[in-house]
């Protein structure tokens, strides 16, 4: 069984914000076009759409909050929810950062 698009841009995006050191405003930057090719889909508006929907998804689900660039370019920010963070750090052996810095 293979997972669903927004399974997949879930697991990338959680990778994607340990290789960055696990910030912990959670933050990730994106753009779409590479998003698109890591998913194995083309960076054209077929892909980008689908994408920007699983992105959507995932927001509903209130797992991680996106806020688009305000230039023509197709790039985003996204910031995982503490509770997908908390999951994240569990799951990959990470501690929690410690109140006192």
């Amino acid at each position: 069984m293979s997972a669903s698009p927004n399974e997949r841009l879930e697991m990338m995006l959680v990778l994607r914000w340990l290789d960055d050191g696990a910030p912990e405003d959670g933050a990730i930057p994106l753009a779409m076009d590479e998003v698109a090719e890591e998913l194995g889909l083309e960076a054209d508006r077929h892909g980008l759409l689908s994408v920007m929907s699983a992105l959507g998804a995932l927001e509903e689900r209130g797992l991680l909050k996106v806020r688009w660039s305000r230039a023509t370019s197709p790039e985003a920010a996204v910031y995982l929810s503490s509770s997908l963070r908390r999951d994240a750090r569990r799951l990959f052996g990470r501690s929690e950062p410690s109140i006192d810095g």
